[in-house]
Formats: structure tokens, C-alpha cells, sequence
């Protein structure tokens, strides 16, 4: 009964149920939008980074992350990848070989990472393939290969075949070294890499000229379920507490993106709070002024024999109902901009033409889509309903406070 009293109820002043029915779609509209836009970039930068770190998690020789000088090796490369790739949660390891040093010319040289890889083995985590501008990444046909980013081709003025001198500090007794490489590939750098770029060569190249013998410095994991990086880090850091080896996740690697992500749904957060703060309290006033409009109408139900906390139901069953209906229509809308961000997005760097990287992760490509994540709409949906018919609490109570007598002597 009460129910139908308040439906009957709304619609006797269309114009003011209407304006809070697009009021609050408009803004839980706008939040459902924003979740998914904001999940979807957590998500890229994340990826981003595993790319740029190598991998969801890194075995390394002990303190190598906190000082990374090349002298921590993981030895006995071989065994301790067969035993990680023994792992079912494990899709992919990839031994690297990672130093510093010069590439030159007679002309020139230019600083930059060294990087030995497997290119069958690279290609689960950073394919260079996809930004190379010219020759192949280990195309077979030369001696001694190696990759290097437009930047550091522009500055060496070297191209496809030509020699460059890779020079380092051999890692088994720190003696300068030097090894004769020819390029084979040549890819386009993201932003962070001009003048230090990587330059790739092929694992047992590098091992050879940096003295490393079967050692590597680092072994990248990529797993099935990336929310199993804790669980696994912590397995293995027991399983390898005796070869002095250290095991990082990739946001234990890369901290400070991590409290980027965490500032920004923060903020997030504080934005939809500060919207929905504002409609409650345009929806408080809108609700005690349809309350004081209907004083003689309360007075009349109170006489009938409706109790005051029936009367006070009616109220919070009215927000209840113009809350359903207005919710509808909002996830009707966030859902729609999610469907169109999935399908066209919007290209940040193509709009801005610039570049992004922070602490060293290259976000050039990003590519902002969306992304629905059911717990996180529900838990928003739930909330936004419950504070907003909370808002009803107020009119309610004053609705429920009217004597009979004094409401019935009410003229408008």
C-alpha cells in the first residue's frame, strides 16, 4: 500500500522528480564512466611497466635492483630456470643479460643499456618486432648482431650492416672490454630512451664479450594470473634464500608507479565524493521542500490512521523508487561511454602529441579504452543508492514529527 502511495506520489509534481531523476543519473552516469576509464589506465600503466621492468616478477643476484653495477650474476642460469618453468602458474621465464656501456664509431659513441636476450624468449614480454623501422630483430644473417633505437642510429650515423664497438666492464674481473657488433635491426624508441636507448644483442654475444660464462643477470617471469606475484614471490624467495638471490614483484620494482596509481584512485574517489555530496544535498533540500508542500496531504494520511514511522517510510520508499529509476537510466549511460570507449578510445598522444614516461616507463602509446570491473560498479552502485536514500532520513523524520491536528489546519 505504501508503495503504491509513493509512486502515485512522484509523479504529482513531474518537474521536480524529473530534475533529481537527472541529477543523480547524470552524475552516477559520469562515476560509472570514470571507474572504467581509470581501471583501464591502472591496468596499461601496470602492463607498461611489467614490459619495461621484464617481466611480473625478477630474480636477480642479491641487492642488484637497489645498486644494479653488473656484478650480482644468478648463476647456474639453466637450473634455476628449469626449476621456475617446473611452476604451473609460471607462462614464460627469459634469461637477460643486462649492462652498461658505449656504443661507437670511428665518428661517434653514445652511452646506453646492453641487453642480451633470447628474441624467442623476449617476445612473451617486450616484442621489439612491433617498433622496428628497419631490418629484423636477429634476422640469422650475421655474426654478432645487434638492435639498436633510431636515437642512437641518428647519433652514431650507422645503418643496416654497419659496424658498431660495444665497450663494457667485463662482470668476472672488471677489465674493460670491447666487442665488434654489426646492427641488424633498428626500432623506435618510447619516450625516456633518447640517448639511452637499449641495445639489443643476442644472450651468449653478450655473455661472451661481458664475461658473464653461463651466468645472466636477471630472470624475468611472466605468469598466468599476475595476482599470484605475491604468492609466487614468496615461494621462491624461500626456495632460493640459499643461492643469494633476490625476487621482486614488479611493483616492489617500480614503487613510485605504484603510489601514482594509488594517489590517483585517491583522488578519484575524492572527485565522485565531492559530486555525490553535492547532489545529496540538492536531493535533502528538494525532498523537505516536497515534504512541506504536502502538509495538509501528511496530516490527512496521519488521520486515516497512518503511524508516523509508516508516514516516515513513505518517504524513504519515494527516494527509493525515484533512486531505482534514475540509476537505471545512469548505468544505462556510464555503460553506453564504456561500450564506446571499448570500441573507439580516446588516443592521448595522438591528441596531446607528446610523450609520457615516468619513472623510466615509457607510456607513448597509451591508448585510453575502459574497462568494466564488475566488483568495483557494484560496490559504487550500492553506495551511491544507500547514500543517497539516506539523504531521505531528514524529510522523513520532519514528515513524521507533524501532529494530525495542526497539519490539517495547514493552507497552502
Amino acid at each position: 500500500m505504501i508503495g503504491k502511495i509513493a509512486w502515485r506520489n512522484l509523479w504529482r509534481n513531474k518537474t521536480r522528480t524529473s530534475i533529481v531523476i537527472i541529477a543523480i543519473s547524470l552524475s552516477y552516469g559520469m562515476m560509472l564512466w570514470l571507474f572504467g576509464v581509470a581501471d583501464y589506465s591502472y591496468q596499461e600503466m601496470g602492463d607498461a611497466t611489467v614490459e619495461a621492468v621484464g617481466g611480473h616478477l625478477l630474480v636477480h643476484g642479491e641487492g642488484y635492483w637497489d645498486l644494479p653495477t653488473g656484478g650480482q650474476v644468478v648463476s647456474d642460469a639453466t637450473e634455476r630456470r628449469e626449476y621456475i618453468e617446473a611452476m604451473p602458474q609460471v607462462e614464460a621465464v627469459a634469461e637477460r643479460v643486462i649492462g652498461f656501456g658505449l656504443l661507437g664509431t670511428a665518428d661517434a659513441t653514445e652511452g646506453g643499456q646492453l641487453l642480451g636476450v633470447r628474441p624467442d624468449d623476449e617476445a612473451a614480454f617486450f616484442d621489439v618486432s612491433d617498433r622496428l623501422v628497419e631490418g629484423a630483430f636477429f634476422s640469422g644473417e650475421r655474426d654478432m648482431p645487434v638492435v639498436i633505437s633510431e636515437d642512437v642510429a641518428d647519433t652514431l650515423a650507422v645503418g643496416i650492416g654497419d659496424r658498431v664497438v660495444v665497450t663494457g666492464s667485463r662482470v668476472d674481473d672488471g677489465e674493460v672490454t670491447r666487442g665488434l657488433f654489426f646492427v641488424d635491426g633498428i626500432y623506435r624508441g618510447g619516450a625516456g630512451e633518447t640517448g639511452e636507448g637499449r641495445a639489443f644483442t643476442r644472450l651468449e654475444d653478450l655473455q661472451e664479450v661481458l664475461g658473464y660464462g653461463d651466468g645472466v643477470t636477471q630472470l624475468g617471469l611472466r605468469l598466468y594470473d599476475e595476482s599470484l606475484r605475491n604468492q609466487i614471490a614468496r615461494a621462491l624467495r624461500d626456495d632460493f634464500d640459499d643461492f643469494d638471490l633476490e625476487v621482486l614483484t614488479w611493483d616492489e620494482a617500480v614503487p613510485e608507479l605504484v603510489a601514482l596509481i594509488e594517489f590517483d584512485q585517491a583522488f578519484t574517489y575524492i572527485y565522485v565524493l565531492i559530486i555525490m555530496i553535492i547532489v545529496v544535498l540538492g536531493i535533502t533540500n528538494t525532498l523537505l521542500m516536497a515534504v512541506l508542500e504536502r502538509v495538509r496531504e501528511i496530516g490527512l494520511f496521519s488521520a486515516l490512521g497512518l503511524t508516523p514511522r509508516g508516514i516516515g517510510l513513505m518517504i524513504i520508499v519515494e527516494t527509493a523508487m525515484v533512486t531505482a529509476v534514475a540509476m537505471a537510466i545512469g548505468f544505462a549511460l556510464g555503460f553506453s561511454g564504456h561500450l564506446w570507449m571499448v570500441e573507439y578510445g580516446i588516443d592521448l598522444g595522438e591528441m596531446a602529441d607528446i610523450e609520457f614516461e615516468f619513472s623510466g616507463v615509457s607510456m607513448d602509446m597509451l591508448v585510453i579504452h575502459s574497462y568494466l570491473d564488475p566488483v568495483r560498479w557494484t560496490v559504487g552502485t550500492l553506495v551511491i543508492f544507500g547514500f543517497i536514500c539516506l539523504s531521505a532520513i531528514y524529510p522523513a523524520w520532519r514528515a513524521s514529527r507533524m501532529a494530525p491536528a495542526e497539519a490539517m489546519r495547514f493552507y497552502e
